[in-house]
C-alpha cells in the first residue's frame, strides 16, 4: 500500500467511526443532534480526520431520517 492508499483507508475507518457514533446517539436520543453537540462527540481535533468523522456522523443521521 502506498502512503496515499494507507491514508485513504485510515480516513475511511474514521468516517465509519462517525457513522457508528451517530447510530449510538440516535438510539439514545429522541431529537436530532445539533452541530455544536456533534462537534463535542468528535474525538478528532485535526483535519482531515475531524472532517471525515463528521461526514460519517452526518451521513448516518441522514440515513436514519434525521437532518
Amino acid at each position: 500500500m502506498t502512503t496515499t492508499t494507507s491514508d485513504d483507508f485510515r480516513l475511511s475507518r474514521v468516517e465509519a467511526e462517525g457513522w457508528n457514533a451517530a447510530q449510538r446517539y440516535m438510539v439514545d436520543q429522541t431529537g436530532e443532534p445539533d452541530d455544536i453537540r456533534t462537534a463535542d462527540f468528535n474525538p478528532y481535533r485535526g483535519d482531515p480526520a475531524r472532517g471525515r468523522w463528521a461526514a460519517g456522523f452526518r451521513k448516518a443521521v441522514a440515513a436514519m431520517g434525521g437532518k
